[in-house]
């Protein structure tokens, strides 16, 4: 009856309304003018989805009535027959026909057809819902890099490849304020590490666009959340607001940015297509006068020819600086997303509900994109935490596979992974929260392994970038409001692309911490039918924690439109002149696939075992009276399947078998605006990099790639491309022999290198000749320190945090910013008991304290303490009558990286934390004896201050110990009066010659060793270190690159990465190991190689030219600070 209802209803209609034209300046129109695929509609279709308006006043008052009549004829129905939620309970026999659902809604746009772009930009505009890009809608996929915790720009290509190959077109790059602004009046631009054209030429070659955020300040758990140092410690100084400085400070830095930037823009040739401002600040009293902070920030970076969108990002929902509110300042809005907490320590151990952004939204950003500017992809760790192989566990597969879908359900087109790569926070770059590794738990690791969430992002992001309906898609419904499936356990948002009619049904359960799966049936809304259920018999299965996205009239081209399917689209191109449809699911469950249009084509059914066909008949097919082709199927136990026709071709793969397929572009600059033309499909390689055409007749395909040595899949690659190719080469190599397969694909063997494999030598640390010196010095009494800094500040520049005492002794007020620090502090007379001090370091800081060479304690450090009070009393007879000198070590852990101006659940202004010795005062023996106080106070950091001598590696590199301030870690300085010791200890009683002492001292250790990677080749290595009450510094070729503390950890694994290492020859590897008591030995117990991954690549020998400041002459300070030790 309802069924009549509607067609009357519907036949009524016909005579009384016409049809509404689309807006012919509306965005989706004219993309439709382009020639953008979308499915063929039968007429039937046409009239049940067109808009209608009155044609008269009669017909207006007409349709009035009409719909009154239709509400009161619904409502007796519905009081009459069981109501239709109730149907769908209880339909769990499987059998009742649910295609008696009310017809649904079709999604009502609200889009601003009238695209928002700058003035100067043609090829980059943007509505409510979407990016264009060179006039057509693009789903922006990102991921985060820092490249300055890479600072080896031969890798970056390394790193965006495998980006681009698991499905992102753009990435997210925060740049590094103190990186690159060394000191007041030095900014570097060029170098290595430093050079951001290389960087952003290594994103266009990969076909990644890029989304720059230049801060000034941004947080990323860097030192100082990016803010240089030395301005960190001007006197005065207020950041992140309208002071003159400030201001100065980083207009400076962004005169010399912006202009680099802007020679990349889309509009000029290059790829990037956003800009953003600050970072997560928030407009309100936390940060006075923010408002015309972002403002002027706005305007200035527009005046350095900056035309593509900019935008900030919010935290906390707060409503900060959105387009709306601030017209002129920002164009979009984006938020921050991490639904487990950022932390590794503090993430939920189990999935908490999805958040819905989509009120909020409506709101916030009704004028622009929804944009996610970080979406949870992993979490940091501190000092003494779990290890990001635990983040990664938290972070899993299982999280993608919900939340990166459950953001496309909540409608976000702009999203970005915070992080994509893991990286290293090397020599004092990172802030006190975290530790050497910056690994994230992220997709591809800090040793630049893919994780396999990445191969899982993969099954998603190629789908999207093969979808741009879906960029257009827009919100219908979702179960809260109507029951889309008969298990109320199963929740589905319907999202459908008003132009092309395509819907998008994401599914997951109601609980998606929930540990059951769930049968269910889906309800879905299709052109042809209407409301219908799917599978047409039995049932679907969706596994705990997992998530899925169903589509409905999904073409691909104009000769193949899926009326509905149960397994996902993976992508689809065209393959010998047909289009290609890859999709991918459980095979052993009861799937269904419907094909538009396509009752009257034959077709056959194949099983693919070991490339060939096998005749499949154990399926059920039927053509409806629309001439649909609807196949109903399990194959259970098989790895692929195929359907084939003269007019398509779908291939079927197992889900556990899908992470192996590939989709690259064709060229070797790639566009990211994704051309299904020029992609292919690859399956077998661990990893497709890029394939090109060769020959001068184009008809050779040379495709680069990596295969894992260590894996026992074989070496088989599959490529599903044009049969008008002759020929092929894998990684430069011709393939000899190649065969085509039955249903059309090329396949062949890539050999492993077993000649290369047998030349890759790298020398084990025990075989090294080991060179060492003493790094502590200072203990011998007749140690000259005149040419060290004198501590005469009376009043320190840090205004929230001043030191309690004269002199200031905070080593920033001298030019040391970073490492470890030493003071020497002089007094006379023997009435003296021991020592009160405050000292500030950041979390996990240590120190040790000596009189007279003698020892007198140490703090070893904390995970969670950043400053220490405590009283030290001397030891027996260390005091003499005359001048007594006491030495402190103190590390200094970076500067805090949260800056908020007010108390906001922490300690407010925490940026401005100090490092150094707060107070320190001397003891009395008694209460009779006056107090004695210091007569002077001497200071010693990194060689220069901040007036560095190693400007390729500064600010943030070295320390003040010894053997760093002569150059023992520097390639080409001399050690032929060191002695020959081994940081290895062989003997744990400390009684042998080659082994240090059990005391309380550090020693620097240095040897060169050669490692040797062929070419064609990618290994990755990293060291490791094990040791007991030690606190040590890994330097690789000059690079500080690891920093290990014995009593906390967790890292005793440290990936170098090659350009720093050299992989064709020698390199200086160098120990600073700091025994903290009289009970430690200043040595390791292991110290030794780690391989991470072997690989035969397509990515090339990486180089390790002898740049220029590689090598610094430090023969002066040896001569220096030898005399009077």
């Amino acid at each position: 009856m309802i069924h009549r209802v509607r067609r009357a209803v519907h036949r009524i209609l016909c005579l009384c309304v016409r049809r509404e034209q689309q807006d012919p300046d509306s965005a989706h129109a004219k993309y439709l003018e382009q020639g953008s695929p979308q499915p063929e509609s039968s007429s039937s279709s046409k009239r049940r989805h067109r808009l209608w308006r009155p044609a008269s006043l009669k017909g207006t008052i007409f349709l009035i009535a009409v719909t009154m009549l239709m509400i009161v004829q619904f409502s007796f129905i519905t009081r009459n027959l069981m109501p239709y939620s109730d149907t769908i309970t209880n339909a769990r026999a499987y059998g009742t026909d649910l295609s008696i659902a009310p017809f649904r809604r079709r999604p009502t746009s609200k889009t601003d057809n009238r695209l928002k772009h700058h003035p100067e930009s043609k090829n980059l505009q943007w509505d409510n819902n979407v990016l264009w890009i060179n006039k057509k809608p693009t789903f922006i996929i990102s991921g985060e890099f820092h490249y300055w915790r890479m600072p080896s720009q031969s890798m970056y290509l390394d790193v965006f490849q495998k980006m681009r190959a698991m499905g992102l077109n753009t990435v997210s790059l925060s740049f590094n304020w103190g990186y690159h602004h060394v000191r007041k009046d030095k900014l570097l631009f060029v170098g290595v590490g430093r050079d951001v054209q290389a960087l952003f030429e290594a994103a266009q070659r990969a076909g990644l666009y890029v989304i720059v955020r230049p801060g000034p300040y941004i947080d990323a758990q860097a030192s100082a959340g990016g803010i240089p140092a030395w301005l960190l410690n001007s006197k005065n100084i207020e950041l992140r607001n309208l002071d003159s400085e400030y201001t100065k400070a980083w207009k400076d830095y962004l005169v010399a940015l912006m202009p680099i930037v802007a020679r990349y823009q889309i509009d000029k040739g290059g790829t990037v297509i956003a800009v953003q401002l600050e970072h997560e600040m928030r407009n309100c009293d936390l940060y006075p006068d923010a408002h015309k902070y972002i403002e002027t920030l706005s305007y200035f970076i527009r005046d350095q020819g900056i035309i593509v969108p900019v935008f900030h990002n919010d935290m906390n929902q707060s409503k900060s600086f959105t387009p709306s509110d601030f017209p002129g300042t920002t164009d979009l809005y984006g938020i921050d997303s991490y639904p487990l907490g950022s932390h590794c320590g503090e993430m939920a151990k189990n999935f908490p509900q999805v958040s819905d952004y989509r009120k909020y939204l409506r709101t916030a950003s009704a004028s622009s994109p929804k944009f996610i500017t970080e979406l949870q992809a992993g979490g940091y760790d501190s000092w003494a935490g779990d290890g990001y192989d635990d983040c990664a566990r938290r972070t899993s597969t299982q999280y993608v596979n919900i939340f990166f879908r459950e953001a496309i359900a909540q409608k976000f087109t702009m999203i970005s992974q915070y992080m994509a790569a893991g990286g290293t926070n090397w020599g004092g770059i990172g802030s006190p929260d975290v530790y050497s590794s910056y690994d994230f738990g992220a997709a591809i690791t800090e040793t630049r392994l893919y994780r396999e969430k990445a191969n899982e992002q993969k099954l998603l992001w190629t789908f999207v970038r093969c979808s741009p309906s879906l960029a257009l898609a827009e919100f219908v419904e979702d179960s809260r409001m109507v029951p889309y499936s008969d298990n109320p356990d199963v929740f589905v948002t319907e999202l459908r692309d008003p132009a092309s009619d395509a819907g998008f049904y994401v599914i997951r359960h109601n609980d998606t911490s929930g540990n059951e799966g769930s049968q269910y049936r889906l309800i879905v809304n299709t052109v042809d039918h209407g409301v219908m259920q799917i599978p047409s018999s039995g049932v679907l299965s969706l596994l705990a924690r997992e998530s899925k996205i169903f589509i409905t009239d999904y073409a691909a081209g104009p000769k193949l439109t899926l009326v509905y399917s149960t397994l996902e689209v993976f992508t689809w191109t065209y393959f010998n002149g047909k289009p290609l449809m890859v999709l991918y699911g459980a095979l052993e469950d009861l799937n269904e696939i419907s094909i538009k249009n396509a009752g009257h084509i034959k077709f056959n059914f194949y099983k693919i075992r070991d490339a060939k066909l096998v005749k499949f008949k154990d399926f059920g097919s039927k053509v409806t009276e629309l001439n649909e082709l609807r196949v109903l199927f399990a194959l259970d136990g098989e790895q692929r399947a195929v359907l084939i026709s003269d007019e398509y071709m779908i291939l079927m793969i197992n889900r556990p078998d899908i992470y192996r397929a590939w989709a690259p572009s064709l060229g070797n600059y790639v566009d990211p605006s994704l051309s299904i033309a020029n992609q292919l499909i690859v399956l077998g390689p661990h990893l497709v990099r890029n394939i090109s055409e060769t020959g001068t007749d184009n008809k050779g395909l040379e495709i680069n790639g990596d295969v894992d040595l260590e894996s026992s899949d074989g070496g088989f690659v599959e490529v599903f491309v044009e049969d008008n190719y002759e020929h092929f080469s894998w990684n430069g190599e011709k393939i000899m022999h190649f065969r085509r397969t039955e249903y059309g694909s090329f396949l062949f063997e890539v050999t492993r290198p077993s000649a290369n494999l047998a030349q890759v030598a790298i020398q084990p640390f025990d075989t090294a000749q080991w060179a060492a010196i003493d790094s502590l010095p200072e203990l011998n009494s007749g140690f000259d320190d005149s040419a060290w800094v004198k501590a005469d500040k009376q009043v320190s520049n840090n205004k929230y945090f001043p030191a309690r005492m004269t002199p200031v002794l905070y080593p920033g007020d001298y030019g040391f910013y970073s490492g470890v620090v030493l003071y020497r502090g002089r007094f006379t007379g023997s009435e003296v008991s021991g020592i009160n001090l405050e000292i500030w370091g950041g979390k996990a800081f240590a120190f040790a304290v000596w009189l007279n060479g003698k020892f007198v304690g140490s703090f070893p450090g904390e995970r969670n303490t950043d400053r220490m009070k405590r009283e030290m009393q001397f030891p027996e007879g260390a005091v003499t009558e005359g001048e007594n000198v006491l030495l402190i070590v103190a590390d200094q852990m970076g500067y805090d990286h949260y800056n908020d101006a007010k108390d906001d659940g922490g300690e407010a202004h925490a940026i401005f934390h100090p490092r150094g010795i707060r107070l320190i005062e001397l003891l009395p023996s008694n209460a009779t004896v006056a107090k004695t106080d210091f007569s002077s106070w001497k200071l010693q950091g990194n060689v220069g201050a901040d007036q560095y001598d190693d400007l390729l590696r500064a600010p943030y590199n070295e320390g003040g110990l010894y053997g760093l301030r002569v150059g023992g870690h520097l390639p080409g300085n001399p050690v032929s009066n060191w002695q020959g010791m081994s940081p290895i200890i062989t003997d744990l009683a400390g009684e042998l010659s080659r082994n240090p002492r059990k005391e309380a001292s550090v020693r620097f250790y240095r040897a060169e060793v050669s490692v040797r990677v062929p070419q064609m080749m990618d290994i990755s290595l990293g060291i490791r270190i094990k040791g007991v009450g030690i606190r040590a510094e890994l330097f690789v070729n000059g690079w500080q690159f690891g920093k290990y503390i014995s009593d906390l950890g967790p890292q005793d694994e440290f990936p170098i990465p090659p350009g720093i290492l050299n992989t064709l020859g020698k390199n200086v590897v160098a120990l600073q190991i700091w025994a903290l008591n009289n009970t430690a030995m200043a040595g390791v117990l292991e110290f030794e190689w780690v391989r991470y991954g072997l690989y035969s690549s397509g990515f090339g020998p990486v180089p390790h030219d002898d740049y220029h400041g590689w090598y610094v002459d430090r023969t002066a300070q040896v001569a220096k600070y030898d005399t009077g030790k």
